[in-house]
């Protein structure tokens, strides 16, 4: 990860906790995603990990929803945390 990168991330997830006070309460999540999927492509620029790649994708593709069906914002993080889980098995066992 280049240092301007891990450093640009860093100020955005600064600058989120100042902006929150005055947002919306779905912002905080929204923001989160926004970080995931940076840090998610970085990972993916350093380690070629599909996975986050395709995680990068996901949340790329979903997180508008905030501005346009809140139920399924949601809904797309709890998917997102399943995948997480699943990969996560995967990865510590081995097996898909």
């Amino acid at each position: 990860m280049k240092d301007e990168h891990f450093f640009d991330l860093c100020m955005y997830l600064a600058t989120s906790a100042e902006g929150l006070k005055e947002e919306p309460k779905d912002y905080g999540p929204l923001r989160l995603l926004e970080a995931l999927e940076r840090l998610a492509l970085l990972g993916t620029d350093e380690h070629e990990d599909v996975f986050l790649r395709e995680i990068a994708e996901y949340v790329r593709m979903k997180h508008d929803l905030v501005m346009t069906d809140t139920a399924a914002f949601y809904r797309a993080i709890e998917e997102l945390v399943i995948k997480f889980a699943l990969e996560a098995k995967k990865r510590a066992t081995g097996k898909e």
